[in-house]
């Protein structure tokens, strides 16, 4: 396997700022309740959660991937749904 792989995600850098998405009892002062989301050079996103549990921890995805992800979600979260 070549040590560069233009296919991998992980080994892009995030261009940019990344933005915050907050809900619930949070705010973006506090980002207790955030995801954040940025893009990377070549294409695709790195999001992050920003609860203290989840530091320094990014899942990546391109777009299309991420698009899946937030229609399953918008498919089967209802408002009523637990944590």
């Amino acid at each position: 396997m070549s040590a560069h792989n233009p296919n991998n995600l992980y080994g892009r850098q995030v261009v940019g700022e990344f933005s915050y998405l907050c809900t619930g009892n949070g705010t973006e002062e506090n980002m207790e309740s955030c995801i954040a989301l940025a893009p990377l050079a070549g294409g695709g996103f790195a999001l992050r959660d920003t609860k203290a549990e989840g530091a320094g921890q990014e899942l990546r995805g391109s777009a299309a991937e991420l698009l899946n992800l937030a229609e399953h979600i918008r498919n089967t979260v209802t408002p009523d749904s637990t944590v």
